[in-house]
């Protein structure tokens, strides 16, 4: 359950206990990162997912992605891990 092309991002959730990571194989992956077992992938994007981070309490996930989308993963660690995805268009500057 590895990534399978270039990470972009890892980021260590606020309390430390896991680590998400943003690749080019269009996906992020949540991981333990103290045993680094892969614990959740995230979606399959159009693109690449070139960015993702923990919200401050450690709850949800937003990535982003060369689609021009982000995401939002709401994350239950107290049962199997489960996640709802908000997809939205990001409409880029002008």
């Amino acid at each position: 359950m590895e990534h399978n092309s270039t990470v972009f991002t890892a980021v260590y959730s606020p309390d430390g206990k896991q680590i998400v990571t943003a690749s080019d194989d269009r996906t992020a992956r949540l991981w333990d990162a103290e045993s680094g077992r892969p614990m959740a992938i995230f979606g399959e994007n159009m693109w690449q997912v070139t960015d993702a981070n923990f919200s401050r309490n450690g709850r949800e996930i937003l990535t982003a992605s060369l689609d021009g989308t982000a995401a939002i993963y709401r994350i239950r660690f107290d049962e199997i891990l489960s996640w709802a995805k908000r997809s939205q268009p990001v409409e880029r500057g002008k």
